[in-house]
């Protein structure tokens, strides 16, 4: 299957999505500058903190930048047995870390980090660690002796893997990215911070998926850059890259922008009438399937197998569209029809072929519950474009604290009349509840004024 790529690019971040044979657009990507998003990129660090409490070490990776390692990635370090985190790191230590994950907005923790880092081309994926050379099985023998003849050389610096569309091009290009990436992760600056990130625009051109089909680049500038780029690093690119020339923004004409507001939005329609919702926890994301309007003109049996299996198919694509990983739980309508439950399984099945993700599931619980592991790499979709918000109190839950706080202070023997300060929606609530207020005045003999601000009650 062919896709169509559209690549816009901007300053800071340049954006990507494919776009499936029937217009759909299928996968987003963000590429952001390092020093919006270090994801993926390798810094020298110093560590700063082993705590062996917690089983954490924690690194200066320069410009401000902390980092966080776990026991786990720390015993990459060392060879035998290690049973805390001091066993595999010191204070002072310098060493070469890779950022794997970087927390959401609100949580401003350290950036998570690898001691061994892993960086991927379009042509091979080179590693940290001991001399090894291996190759995808789709590569052809004749281009296989080659790629080992131009290759073998370099392993002294690391591990490489090589992917099958290097059989695609020259040798030497395959060995210039290898070379690249292995002077990249071994080099010993002499204090801590970058050593090598791509560029937005890298990024994208990397992330371009295998096939024939056009890479559209909108603007002729950034359109040269990419062909210049392409012919010195990615030539199999080259002569798939064409100038988006249409009309508007190119994400507007390919609806990419509408499939974004859509991902978005509080309810996810579905053509029968039902629809998902999607709510993501620090723990893990739930997907909850309503019936909606589905049951007009249907039997409720085959309504809910109707909204469930197009949830089914929602849940695959919105998954993949929104980079969402880690623990799913999706909620779906309980059916009792004889076997709706292996349908349901088989259309999930069929939602999850292609994605280029790892996503394994469990069966449907009794309670209609299906468990969907999806492996995480950055930020979703929603974590970067929007805040989770902070639970607000309700006004009658406000309301109510101030009442007994106003009853208890005016049941003192401090003189005065009482002050309730609010907000403009708690003060609505007071005066559409004013036999409360008029309560509160027979039982502290007190006049009660209000003013709006922070909730608080004094007497004046």
């Amino acid at each position: 299957m062919s896709f169509e790529t559209i690549i816009e690019p901007g300053i800071g971040q340049w954006r990507s999505a494919t776009i499936d044979e029937d217009g759909l657009p299928l996968s987003l990507h963000f590429h952001d500058d390092v020093a919006l998003s270090p994801t993926d990129a390798v810094f020298y660090a110093r560590v700063t903190r082993v705590d062996s409490t917690l089983d954490m070490a924690f690194l200066d990776m320069g410009d401000g930048r902390m980092g966080a390692m776990n026991l786990r990635r720390a015993k990459l370090l060392v060879k035998g047995r290690a049973d805390s985190i001091s066993d595999c790191l010191t204070e002072g230590q310098m060493l070469p870390v890779q950022v794997v994950a970087e927390p959401p907005v609100v949580e401003n923790k350290a950036f998570v980090v690898t001691p061994r880092p892993r960086l991927m081309g379009r042509y091979v994926v080179v590693e940290a660690g001991a001399a090894r050379l291996n190759f995808s099985k789709d590569i052809a023998p004749k281009a296989k002796k080659a790629l080992e003849a131009a290759l073998q050389p370099l392993t002294a610096g690391g591990a490489i893997i090589v992917r099958s569309r290097s059989g695609e091009v020259a040798p030497e290009f395959v060995a210039a990215e290898a070379k690249r990436f292995l002077d990249a992760i071994n080099t010993t600056p002499d204090a801590p911070g970058l050593m090598f990130a791509f560029a937005p625009a890298e990024q994208a051109l990397v992330a371009v998926p295998e096939g024939v089909g056009p890479v559209m680049v909108e603007g002729g500038g950034n359109f040269a850059n990419a062909r210049s780029l392409a012919k010195s690093n990615w030539p199999d690119l080259e002569d798939r890259l064409k100038l988006y020339d249409g009309e508007g923004a190119a994400f507007e004409f390919y609806g990419v922008e509408e499939a974004i507001e859509e991902a978005l939005a509080d309810k996810i329609e579905l053509p029968s009438g039902g629809w998902i919702s999607i709510t993501e926890t620090r723990a893990l994301t739930v997907v909850d399937v309503n019936m909606g309007s589905a049951l007009q003109g249907r039997s409720a049996g085959d309504a809910k197998l109707v909204v469930n299996m197009e949830a089914a198919m929602a849940v695959g694509y919105h998954l993949r569209f929104q980079e969402i990983g880690g623990l799913v739980v999706v909620d779906f309508i309980d059916m009792s029809a004889k076997g709706a439950a292996r349908d349901l399984m088989s259309a999930l099945d069929a939602a999850f072929e292609g994605d280029p993700v790892p996503v394994q599931h469990t069966g449907i619980s009794q309670f209609g519950l299906v468990e969907i592991n999806r492996r995480r790499h950055g930020l979703s979709l929603r974590d970067r474009m929007t805040v989770a918000r902070a639970p607000a109190p309700r006004a009658d839950s406000v309301a109510l604290d101030l009442i007994r706080r106003a009853r208890r202070l005016g049941r003192t023997a401090e003189r005065g009349n009482l002050v309730i300060t609010a907000s403009d929606s708690v003060i609505a609530w007071f005066d559409a509840n004013p036999s409360y207020v008029e309560d509160l005045k027979l039982q502290t003999q007190r006049g009660i004024t209000f003013e709006r601000g922070a909730a608080d009650v004094t007497l004046k």
